[in-house]
């Protein structure tokens, strides 16, 4: 029996054996602090409802700038606090999926100032990569939806139609 569990010992990759979960999350922590420090969690947010706006102006109406106001002010204070919440939550994912020097190197990164600008950009980036992304979700939906439902229910999906 001893031979059997040394083998298995010996099987684990050499970082499994030499960091614990408590460091990896100790560690992660300090990386999510960073990450926290320097995000624009509203300028995130405002990324959230930039399509509502922008529906409601496609579909004829103008809102006042205090409307706008009003909408941001909804979402800043609905999710300020539970994705700040979830992001500190990402602590103990990294550290079942990462591993200690792969979280170290991540948390160094973002205490440099390339990091922290990184970090900062982060928002405007989602922002400018949301219309292709909803355009494309968009695009592909209708083809998409009908194999999807006969995925489901059990029947042989239809030819899939040609996209223009």
């Amino acid at each position: 029996m001893r031979p059997l569990l040394l083998a298995a010992l010996l099987a684990l990759p050499l970082p499994a054996l030499a960091e614990t979960r408590d460091e990896r999350v100790a560690v992660a922590s300090e990386y999510v602090e960073l990450a926290l420090q320097g995000f624009d969690m509203a300028a995130m947010i405002e990324t959230m409802y930039q399509p509502i706006l922008q529906q409601v102006a496609a579909g004829g109406a103008t809102l006042t700038e205090a409307q706008v106001a009003q909408i941001r002010q909804l979402y800043l204070d609905t999710f300020t606090e539970p994705l700040a919440k979830l992001m500190r939550d990402q602590a103990g994912i990294m550290a079942d999926m990462m591993t200690l020097a792969e979280i170290t190197a991540l948390r160094d990164f973002y205490a440099t100032p390339e990091g922290r600008s990184v970090m900062a950009k982060l928002p405007q980036l989602t922002a400018a990569q949301q219309p292709g992304m909803m355009a494309l979700i968009n695009d592909k939906m209708t083809g998409l939806m009908p194999q999807v439902l006969a995925i489901v229910n059990g029947e042989a999906p239809p030819a899939p139609t040609a996209q223009p």
